[in-house]
């Protein structure tokens, strides 16, 4: 077991007993990359709208943005590795590759090799050596998944097709203003539906949901830097510059602020 943080990396091989995991598995959304590879133990796994059941050496790769939490049955022991990074680590050509990869991208024993030197690393190098052979490690994980994924419409899948066509609204008109009427008037649904489905589904109310997504997007774009922070709060539909204040630090962890080049 170990667990490796260094400046934006948090990579970690993690074994939960016979009690509820960490609160890192409850729900949750943020604007960095989560890779999981599965080891053992009993747990469900959503991420927005997909549920899977998972299986050892399955992979589960979460992009910025995407609300995702388990179920871990507590009668046995849940191992996974994860790895949790941002994009600014990875090649161009990953970066664009990553994206093609979707969230339940199968199931690969053979990448087993691969955590077992993330682990051999951790333990003969110190922690900036560390970190430098685990991005490499991780770039041939990205790679191998991107050559070998399986389908993406697998029967293991599961989708809620009613918050599968809400987030696909959300996703596709996240810088305008959306509210439950939007919703209701777009997809033909009662705004009672949409929220008492949505929340049963992914735990979290509709409105919050989109409120985490939009401060993810502009965190994303304030990180490319070049941008005024006060354009990138009104493109986003926050007119009040002190609410995406407020909502940034909650939701991101620090205030907002460009990057030195």
């Amino acid at each position: 077991m170990f667990n490796l943080i260094y400046n934006q990396l948090d990579f970690s091989h993690k074994l939960d007993g016979h009690t509820l995991p960490s609160n890192d598995f409850k729900k949750h959304m943020h604007d960095f990359y989560e890779l999981l590879f599965f080891i053992r133990g009993k747990a469900e796994y959503v991420v927005d709208s997909e549920t899977k059941q998972l299986v050892p050496c399955d992979i589960v790769l979460i992009p910025p943005g995407s609300l995702h939490f388990g179920t871990a049955n507590t009668e046995c022991s849940y191992e996974r590795f994860v790895l949790k990074f941002p994009t600014s680590i990875l090649p161009k050509k990953i970066i664009e590759e990553i994206k093609t990869i979707p969230y339940f991208a199968g199931n690969y024993p053979f990448l087993m090799e691969y955590f077992d030197e993330l682990e051999k690393i951790y333990q003969n190098y110190d922690l900036e050596h560390s970190a430098i052979l685990m991005t490499g490690v991780l770039i041939r994980i990205i790679i191998d998944i991107r050559i070998h994924f399986q389908n993406h419409s697998s029967p293991e899948i599961h989708q809620n097709e009613v918050v599968a066509q809400i987030i696909k609204y959300i996703n596709e008109h996240i810088n305008q203003n959306i509210s439950l009427n939007n919703l209701s008037k777009e997809l033909h649904f009662s705004r009672s539906y949409i929220s008492t489905e949505f929340s049963k589904v992914m735990k979290v109310p509709v409105m919050t949901y989109i409120r985490y997504k939009k401060i993810i997007a502009a965190s994303q774009k304030i990180a490319l830097g070049n941008v005024k922070i006060n354009d990138i709060a009104e493109e986003f539909g926050f007119n009040e510059y002190s609410t995406f204040y407020r909502n940034y630090i909650k939701i991101i962890g620090h205030p907002p602020y460009l990057k030195s080049k």
